[in-house]
């Protein structure tokens, strides 16, 4: 089992059942079956809902009561915490919300965040690069470019979008701000999409924005255009020290339901 932490908020990381459970209780959250501020059943009802014993179910109460979602209240049940009082980045809480949310509101803002975040890890990764890192740099631009395709319809989006998250990862590892590359692995992750199609759409955007941010760890003077997002699934826009577009786009293509396995609804 993985500790995180010793202080008095340490989270314990569930088990695989206990994360399907919590998968579960937070889908019926959003789907409107409990709502914000009413109590969930009783432990043993829904131990047997689930098909779970109630160690497994008190093991996911607990850890949604560390995400902030539920609020247990020993004697009394548990209780639903409003939406705005979540950990929304919790790798778990923000893929659901992602995913099951309905809205493309949160990828726009994840994307504005991720955004600006990296355009400050180009400014920072410009005065702490090494030269090792600089080939690393160098090496996945020159695998993004020779990956863009010929003609649209033409090349391979998936070799694109890795080489473009080996050049994310490099740029945060020169940046050496470990709070900021942190946030951003952890908003990439559940917004990574996997469909060819949607990727194609978005490679242009990417590699303009790839190549600006590589002009300023080098100290290359860059065209004058706005700069837009460098991650691979959606065209987010960015604030400072990143320009923002008056209209911040949103996600083109939805988000694709995965399918819930280990536990009865």
């Amino acid at each position: 089992m993985y500790v995180e932490g010793w202080n008095a908020h340490r989270v314990v990381r569930p088990s695989r059942l206990a994360n399907a459970v919590i998968e579960r209780l937070l889908l019926r959250i959003l789907d409107g079956e409990f709502q914000p501020g009413g109590d969930l059943p009783p432990e043993a009802a829904l131990a047997q809902e689930f098909a779970v014993s109630r160690t497994i179910l008190r093991e996911a109460l607990k850890a949604l009561e560390e995400k902030r979602v539920l609020r247990i209240r020993h004697g009394r049940g548990t209780t639903v915490r409003p939406k705005n009082e979540w950990n929304i980045l919790d790798p778990m809480v923000l893929t659901v919300l992602l995913e099951y949310g309905g809205s493309s509101t949160l990828a726009t803002e994840l994307d504005e965040v991720r955004t600006a975040l990296q355009g400050l890890m180009a400014d920072l990764a410009a005065q702490r690069i090494t030269p090792e890192q600089r080939r690393d740099l160098d090496l996945c631009l020159n695998r993004m470019r020779a990956a863009l395709p010929v003609e649209p319809g033409i090349g391979d989006p998936l070799a694109y979008r890795e080489a473009a998250h080996l050049f994310a990862r490099v740029l945060s590892e020169a940046a050496g701000n470990e709070v900021a590359r942190c946030v951003v692995e952890t908003i990439d992750v559940p917004l990574r999409d996997e469909d060819p199609e949607h990727l194609q759409g978005v490679i242009p955007r990417t590699q303009e924005f790839a190549e600006r941010l590589y002009a300023r760890v080098v100290g290359l003077p860059a065209p004058d255009e706005q700069m837009v997002d460098l991650a691979e699934p959606s065209s987010g826009a960015g604030s400072a020290p990143v320009s923002l577009p008056s209209q911040p786009p949103v996600l083109t293509t939805p988000l694709r339901r995965r399918p819930m396995v280990g536990v009865s609804r």
